[in-house]
């Protein structure tokens, strides 16, 4: 069944009380498609043991409105449409945004839902959010749906941190070797289509890279789907002059994916003397 969504915004003004209302048509992206089509890494089946985590569905998920679908995003800047435009640039952050309940908090980028209007209908679903005076300041120039999860914090907020991610399963993977599992904790990306985990790690003055065959959209012969079989494809250890994970005992660092063809590291180590320094590398991905 192919979705359509009508917008409806007024905004009002608090001095005057006049209103000025903007309609448009907005179209439907595949994120919901994606979450019940697509089951990655066996992701959604049990696959460990009595120690496995899965996510409840009814309530979390389902109905998909108010849970797939059950959050606003605001954006100071237009959005690309295009049916798998799902995850905005970090350059266009939310100005405003709303999840499927009320926001009781102190956040003032998050309005509420208004639980009397929005309601189901026999064709659809009907979501009415309001934001005071005070709340969702900024301009706007697109308006987008989300999950009710989505809508607590938008990209992140101090505010609504404890809800950025929602645990879709927890494996254990206690009887992996402790290397293989630090290699699998630093993962610094993935490749789903190719089946492929990069990990970096680092050592007193080196990264050491690792390319790893995961079972992601298939699986081999004699692979689990509980991380234990995955397979080294290639290593390579990178020396490094000036940069180093910083800290006197517990050491600082991170690496992470920069999306422009290159990974890159970060560490630093605070104090109170006003003197903090942070070092970083750029890894290229084709060398």
């Amino acid at each position: 069944m192919k979705l359509k969504g009508e917008m409806v915004i007024e905004l009002t003004d608090t001095n005057t009380g006049a209103v000025e209302t903007v309609q448009e048509t907005n179209m439907i992206t595949e994120a919901v498609n994606n979450i019940l089509g697509l089951n990655p890494m066996g992701i959604y089946l049990k696959a460990s043991g009595e120690y496995d985590n899965s996510v409840l569905w009814n309530g979390t998920l389902l109905p998909i409105c108010p849970n797939m679908i059950g959050g606003i995003l605001l954006f100071p800047a237009v959005l690309e449409e295009k049916a798998d435009h799902i995850y905005e640039q970090g350059k266009n952050l939310p100005v405003a945004y709303a999840s499927n309940n009320v926001n009781s908090g102190s956040n003032v980028a998050r309005g509420s839902l208004n639980q009397t209007e929005s309601k189901k209908l026999d064709n659809g679903y009907k979501f009415v959010w309001e934001f005071t005076p005070s709340q969702g300041n900024g301009n706007i120039a697109t308006v987008a749906l989300t999950s009710a999860l989505g809508g607590q914090n938008a990209f992140g907020s101090a505010a609504g941190d404890a809800s950025t991610f929602l645990l879709l399963k927890k494996v254990d993977i206690g009887d992996i070797p402790k290397a293989k599992q630090m290699t699998l904790f630093e993962a610094v990306e993935l490749d789903f289509e190719k089946n492929l985990l990069y990990s970096i790690t680092f050592g007193t003055s080196s990264v050491t890279i690792t390319k790893i065959r995961i079972p992601v959209f298939n699986i081999g012969l004699n692979e689990k789907l509980d991380d234990t079989t995955y397979t080294v494809l290639e290593e390579q250890t990178l020396t490094t002059e000036s940069f180093t994970f910083l800290g006197d005992y517990t050491k600082y660092g991170e690496f992470m994916d920069g999306h422009d063809g290159y990974w890159y590291g970060f560490s630093n180590e605070p104090n109170s003397s006003g003197d903090a320094k942070m070092v970083w590398i750029r890894i290229s991905k084709k060398d």
